[in-house]
């Protein structure tokens, strides 16, 4: 479960899509969920800033917004390294931050991560992020509202978008089934992308891309912004089976046999590294399975090169012990023998 800037996530009921929202249960534990079908590749859109072009490694169909960014070396280094693993919404919904600060992400992703990138795309990389930002600020003309947020939290949009707190609870809690994902302190720059992807029919979702939709840019920015400041207990879910916990926890720390291990990308104890890579510490157990047997079969294509792949490697007992150990890290329960 390495190598995934945007990992975990799956569909929802009656949420704005703040991603990690499950529509069913997995085929394996209740039920199997229809495969959408891919959309067709479409030509370049219009850039949104001047000298923009086309991210073409994507064979999918995005928004305008999703699609297109500042041209010039970079973008192809962005094409041929980045989005190998991480989806364009992703790419887009990046913090803006100093060139000294991408330059210490970009070092980090391949020194600490291993990457797959040449360290002289390296520069090439950290010029297209920071120009990327640059461009965006610049015609965005606003600062996200937290209080609008929590607006749509409570009581949902105009455009039809409902309220959020009925599946995600109004402090980003959701519920202990886990058939809702935890959203509260989790990095407004990924829940922004999960949204966008979810718009662009990236993340099939049948519930979650009308409600996507239903959202404007100034809504994801406020919703987005709201749940990432807020501070929430945990829990106190019932205590797994330690045996169970610590074949989670090996997994986690050391990987499977080829040595792929989800702190690798998510940090110690699954404790996130934001803006783009989630926590996974206290999310749900219910919700880290069914979203890997997601990846694992194909349904979700927001990682296929990432999340997708390592999936692949994992068996059912594997999952299910990933998903316990990740959610009882932030437990007021710890896991305890039978």
């Amino acid at each position: 479960m390495a190598l995934s800037a945007d990992a975990i996530a799956g569909g929802a009921i009656a949420a704005v899509g703040l991603i990690l929202l499950a529509i069913a249960t997995p085929a394996r534990w209740v039920a199997q969920p229809a495969l959408a079908a891919d959309a067709p590749p479409v030509g370049p859109a219009p850039s949104i800033v001047t000298g923009g072009v086309t991210l073409h490694s994507l064979d999918a169909s995005f928004p305008d917004s999703n699609s297109t960014f500042p041209g010039g070396a970079g973008a192809d280094a962005i094409n041929n390294d980045c989005l190998i693993c991480h989806s364009a919404g992703m790419v887009l919904d990046q913090a803006s931050l100093s060139r000294a600060g991408w330059q210490g992400i970009v070092d980090q992703m391949r020194n600490d991560f291993k990457a797959p990138f040449a360290a002289a795309d390296g520069p090439a990389i950290v010029d297209y992020l920071v120009t990327m930002k640059n461009e965006m600020s610049r015609s965005a003309g606003r600062q996200p509202d937290p209080k609008h947020g929590a607006v749509i939290v409570a009581q949902g949009t105009a455009a039809g978008a409902p309220p959020c707190a009925q599946c995600h609870a109004f402090n980003g809690v959701s519920d202990a089934s886990g058939a809702f994902p935890r959203l509260a302190g989790q990095s407004a720059y990924y829940l922004a992308g999960q949204l966008r992807d979810f718009a662009s029919g990236v993340r099939a979702s049948a519930i979650m891309t009308p409600i996507a939709k239903a959202l404007s840019r100034e809504d994801i920015a406020d919703v987005t912004a709201y749940f990432a400041g807020v501070s929430a207990p945990f829990l106190p879910l019932k205590a797994p089976n330690a045996s169970l916990v610590q074949r989670g926890e090996e997994l986690a720390k050391a990987g499977g046999p080829d040595r792929v291990h989800c702190d690798n990308c998510h940090g110690p104890g699954g404790s996130g590294e934001p803006p783009v890579i989630p926590y996974l510490a206290g999310q749900y157990a219910h919700y880290i399975a069914f979203t890997l047997q997601m990846w694992q079969e194909g349904f979700r294509k927001n990682s296929p090169d990432a999340m997708g792949a390592i999936a692949k490697q994992l068996d059912d007992q594997d999952i299910l012990a990933v998903a316990a150990y990740y959610q009882q890290v932030n437990s007021p329960l710890k896991a305890a023998a039978k």
